[in-house]
């Protein structure tokens, strides 16, 4: 009895045994399966290798292979492999874009900071567009050349075409016309000319427009054919609208109701504010104007691109400051004090424009005896890219907030030779504008002296010429030097009392300084513009200057 109690009791601890030592196995080969499907993970992670051809994941999911549909995995594992090897290459990979592939959102891609680029204007003004469709080059045209100040009006076209390759060349942020685009309105010339600016914006070169006194409702439209100067079609403000709006005021994010005055984002951080100047209704004048409801806008403009943390650029066809001692009338806005004014309270620091035909650059000053670094809004006044040196305005913007002004001429006989020209006027442009004013000169002289030689005249015209195209181009003149050359010796004794003279002398004493250059810096005028920011953030609740 007692054998038998032993051998049952030896039966089940043997059993329980058994039972334990399965447990144990079953437990071991779960662990095992685990950590080779860890270290199988790891390894291909860490040598990224990728086998093409393999099964997709549904048909890894059903334990089923191409070319073995319906087999289980587990049936003739090593032929399978032996024919899967002989049809699979192996593709070795290194670096994180292998790892990406392996673990895909583990490391989610975190873009690189774009860098602010500073954007970069041309402003061009008073290019005063003659089509050639609109003079036949005879007798009527020449005498309205020989009565023009200046401008090349034989070769504007050219001019046109060879100015808009290099913008296209510089690739600016933006091309600014500031107005007088044509030379006095007309249709013909308004047409040809937005024409001619789509060759900028297929460019990818945004061009902006607005208009100057010469452009709308102008009487003096013209077209010059044979000995007739006969008038033609001018445009209307709607007319000027239809014919320039996707210059600008399609891409505008506001507009003024009251005029052809726009708000232009040129980029993040940056505004244009485009101002039409113009008196056109009911008629064309010369001089410039802001309308009333223009400045309520212009306010609204300016506060808005303050509370955005913008910087705003305002830019008008007529002067905001008076800049000339020879031309004293119809340059400056009439009611340009009250224009000063709004844009001062915003501490605007600087404004564009065009009209005078001259290079000039000058500081407002409130009263006499201000200090030359207290707060004043700058202008700068882009000379006629259509009288010699043909100028235009290079504005770069500044990562610290200031800006950069300069000017370029257009290089008129790079492009002649580009292009295959033949007229030697346009091979040697620059020659051929000095001796062109030269020559205007010349013919104005004839009729007022008398009994002197051609030398004479030639000398004069010489002196005359040199001063003038300095003079326009904003450059510092010599006037001890020009004074004692001798073509203004023969000014003083064949003509001492005429109008020429007097205007030598006023472009000779207007030009003590050059006006081509200007650095603006900004670090105390963003400090006074933004300075109601940080006044505002600190009165605010701590959630809400949190927000901001």
């Amino acid at each position: 009895m007692k054998r038998k109690t032993w051998i049952v009791s030896a039966l089940m601890y043997a059993l329980v045994f058994l039972v334990c030592f399965g447990v144990l196995h079953v437990f071991k080969k779960i662990t095992t399966a685990g950590d080779s499907t860890e270290y199988t993970s790891k390894a291909a992670a860490e040598t990224n290798i990728v086998i093409d051809g393999s099964a997709d994941d549904t048909d890894r999911e059903n334990g089923k292979m191409d070319g073995a549909e319906g087999s289980d995995l587990s049936e003739d594992t090593d032929e399978l492999w032996n024919e899967t090897e002989k049809n699979t290459h192996i593709r070795r990979e290194t670096g994180y874009k292998g790892w990406s592939k392996t673990l895909p959102q583990v490391w989610p891609e975190v873009p690189e900071e774009e860098h602010y680029t500073p954007p970069r204007i041309i402003q061009a003004t008073d290019v005063h567009y003659q089509s050639a469709d609109a003079e036949d080059d005879g007798a009527a045209f020449q005498l309205f050349v020989e009565r023009c100040d200046g401008k090349v009006v034989k070769y504007l076209p050219q001019l046109l075409d060879a100015f808009m390759d290099q913008v296209i060349a510089e690739k600016p942020t933006a091309l600014v016309l500031s107005g007088d685009i044509t030379m006095n309105g007309e249709k013909i010339n308004h047409k040809e000319l937005a024409e001619k600016l789509h060759k900028v914006q297929d460019a990818g070169i945004p061009v902006l427009i607005i208009p100057g006194n010469h452009d709308i409702n102008n009487p003096n439209a013209a077209g010059f054919f044979g000995d007739e100067k006969t008038s033609t079609d001018s445009v209307t403000p709607e007319e000027f609208y239809d014919i320039y709006h996707m210059y600008g005021y399609d891409q505008a994010i506001s507009r003024d109701s009251a005029s052809l005055s726009y708000v232009y984002q040129l980029d993040e951080r940056n505004r244009l504010l485009m101002l039409d100047s113009c008196q056109y209704e009911p008629k064309n004048l010369v001089e410039g104007r802001i309308k009333a409801e223009t400045l309520v806008w212009m306010d609204e403009q300016l506060k808005k691109a303050q509370e955005d943390g913008m910087q705003i650029l305002p830019i008008a066809h007529h002067n905001l400051l008076a800049q000339s001692r020879m031309y004293t009338t119809q340059c400056a806005m009439d009611n340009n004090g009250e224009v000063i004014d709004l844009l001062q309270k915003y501490k605007i620091p600087l404004f564009l424009s065009g009209h005078l035909h001259v290079q000039r650059i000058r500081k407002h000053k409130a009263e006499p005896g201000v200090a030359d670094d207290a707060y004043g809004i700058q202008e700068i006044i882009t000379d006629a890219m259509s009288i010699p040196p043909c100028q235009y305005g290079v504005l770069q913007w500044k990562e610290d907030g200031s800006m950069e002004y300069s000017t370029e001429s257009v290089d008129v006989s790079v492009w002649a030779k580009r292009t295959e020209q033949e007229n030697t006027d346009l091979l040697d442009f620059v020659g051929w504008s000095e001796h062109y004013i030269q020559k205007l000169i010349a013919d104005q002289i004839g009729g007022g002296v008398h009994n002197v030689g051609s030398d004479v005249k030639r000398s004069m015209a010489v002196t005359y010429a040199d001063v003038y195209i300095d003079y326009y181009a904003g450059r510092n003149i010599d006037a001890k030097g020009v004074r004692t050359s001798q073509g203004y010796t023969w000014w003083e004794r064949n003509l001492p009392d005429s109008y020429l003279l007097k205007e030598l002398n006023s472009m000779i004493n207007d030009s003590d300084r050059d006006n081509n250059y200007l650095l603006l810096p900004e670090d105390t005028i963003l400090e006074e513009r933004y300075a109601w920011k940080k006044a505002t953030a600190s009165e605010a609740s701590p959630s809400e200057a949190g927000r901001q």
